[in-house]
This record gives structure tokens, sequence and C-alpha cells, in this order.
């Protein structure tokens, strides 16, 4: 039987920002503007006060993000004594977007007790540059990967269609980079549209996607592949969850409801999940459906 794999966060999987709405990058393609949609929480003290008040509305974990600084990397070491904290008075999973990172750092954030690691993927320095505002090469992020994996942290590379102004390039890349690691996932996300930045009116192609996916399938055979929360909006947001069925994935993050209800008619064995979906599926995370 087919299977598909649909993983709802919501109140069970809130996305914390440990650097409220700041951020020093300001990427043209959202410039901290999804910032404002997260939870902040800036300092260790609010971040375990926060996670224990989650912690007993029935959360099963938490996603760490934030912005960047200059240098894509996302202060969450700095929250290192909050995540023994957390992880020492609840169950809850963490998962944190570092940016880049050390060997030493993963290490640490390991030792924390840190879950995993999401780690953005980019194939084409031009794009690092030109979109991000990064001046960096593609061994630092070759380098990342192989400290997080180093670590024994889990890891999850995320890959964004269209992330260069709604084209594709380097996105086939940036799969090979991931071979230079064993990832736990591959995530793949597409570009959102983002009111008031300099790309708020692009819209990667459904079938770009359908080529990335495909790709990251085929290169991919013993790894979960997962089409992540971030994929476009309104009507192609449903037509590129239907490619994504089609190619094969694992799983599919904020299914909308038209997906669910073609995955029930056309027979698939359906399990959902109340977490982020670079997480391998767990009995601990599983959920009855919720809409």
């Amino acid at each position: 039987m087919k299977k598909i794999n649909f993983f709802i966060t919501s109140s069970t999987f809130p996305s914390i920002s440990v650097t409220g709405k700041s951020c020093a990058l300001m990427c043209r393609h959202c410039e901290g503007k999804l910032l404002g949609s997260l939870i902040p929480a800036i300092t260790c003290e609010e971040l375990e006060k926060k996670a224990l008040s989650f912690h007993k509305q029935g959360a099963k974990g938490m996603l760490l993000t934030g912005g960047c600084d200059k240098h894509g990397k996302v202060p969450i070491v700095n929250f290192i004594p909050a995540i023994k904290e957390i992880k020492e008075k609840t169950g809850l999973i963490l998962i944190a977007h570092t940016g880049f990172i050390s060997y030493e750092e993963a290490v640490a954030l390991k030792g924390s007790g840190l879950d995993g690691i999401g780690f953005d993927m980019i194939g084409d320095m031009s794009t690092a540059r030109e979109v991000y505002g990064l001046s960096v090469l593609e061994k630092d992020y070759i380098e990342s990967l192989k400290a997080i994996q180093g670590s024994r942290v889990m890891l999850s590379p995320h890959i964004c269609v269209g992330v260069h102004f709604g084209k594709l390039k380097g996105e086939f890349h940036a799969l090979e980079m991931i071979r230079e690691v064993k990832p736990a996932t591959v995530i793949i996300t597409g570009l959102m549209p983002v009111a008031g930045t300099p790309m708020a009116h692009i819209k990667p192609e459904p079938s770009d996607f359908e080529n990335v996916i495909t790709r990251a399938v085929k290169m991919f055979p013993e790894t979960p592949v997962v089409l992540g929360c971030a994929h476009s909006s309104g009507k192609d947001r449903e037509e590129i969850e239907k490619i994504a069925l089609k190619c094969g994935v694992n799983g599919i993050a904020s299914p909308t409801m038209g997906i669910i209800e073609i995955a029930e008619k056309e027979g698939y064995e359906i399990n959902y999940y109340g977490a982020c979906c670079g997480l391998l599926p767990d009995e601990k995370i599983r959920i009855r459906r919720i809409y």
C-alpha cells in the first residue's frame, strides 16, 4: 500500500525566534518579515519559561530559529543553557535552524540535548550573494554539513526551489552537495512570496518542484524526501502538493485539505504527526487527524 506522512505543527510544535524580529542579513525574499509570525524568546530565561508553558499545554516539541548575523549564523549556541534545562525538565523535542556552524558548536549543541538541525543549502554562490547577501564559498556549506554530521545531531538539509528570484539555479547541485553526508531526511521547500519584499510577487513554477523532487527521490532512495511547510501559496500550493505526492515523497508538511482528500481517495495509508517535518516518524509525535 502507498503511504504518506502529513506533518502538522500548529500548537504541538511551535516555532520560536531567538532573535525576535531582528535579522542582520535581511535577505531579499524575506527582509526579516517572516520572523514577525514566530514566537519571540530572546533570552534563556524567556525560552525556558515558554518551553515549560508549551509543555504543560501538550506540545511535543519546538523549532528554534531566528534571524541571522551578517555571517549567516543564527545564535542558537547562546541558548545552550536553556536547551539543557528544557531537556532536563520536559520531554520536548528540540530542532534548530543554526545557519553556518562549526564542528565545536555542533558538538556543544549535541551535548545540550538538541535533537536535530535543519540546514539551508544553496548550490549556487551567486544566489547566496544576490539573495542572501553572503560572501561565502561552496566549501562553507559542505563544512557545516560535515560539522553537523560529525556531531551526531540529526541532520535535515533544506533546499528551497526558486529562491533565486523564482528561477532554478543551483538546486540540483545542492542535492549533489548533500551527498557528501548522510542526512536523516532531505527537505524540499519553495520560495514563499512575502508582502513588502523585493520578491513579493515572485513564485517558482510548480514544474520546477517536480524536477527537483524527482531528482531528490532518485538520488536519495534510502532517505525520506519531504515537501517542507514553505511551498508557495494560493492555488499553486495544492498543485505542488499533488506533484510531490505523484513524485513519491515520504511526507508533506502543513498539507492543504485538498491533498488530504486526494490521498484518502487514492487509497494511501496516511499517518499524521504533530511535529517538524525534519523529524523521522515516531509514535511519540503521532497525532490524530485534526482537520
